[in-house]
């Protein structure tokens, strides 16, 4: 199992619920703070991503490129 981000999990669910609408880059693999030197773990399992998504309420929807839904996560 991949690593977690412990720091930033709350802010993400936060962020839905004030509209944001694509955590992919931001959560899955967290490369910005990490190429600066961060140490903490760096990625989540898509499981995991999915279960934050839940957790705040959303559903969570995997698309492509141009945002055309590819899979509905019930």
């Amino acid at each position: 199992m991949a690593g977690r981000i412990r720091r930033g999990e709350k802010i993400a669910q936060r962020a839905l619920l004030f509209g944001a609408d694509d955590l992919n880059g931001t959560v899955i693999e967290e490369k910005i703070t990490h190429s600066a030197g961060a140490l903490s773990d760096n990625t989540m399992t898509r499981a995991e991503l999915v279960n934050l998504i839940k957790k705040a309420g959303k559903v969570p929807v995997e698309r492509d490129s141009f945002y055309r839904p590819v899979k509905r996560f019930p």
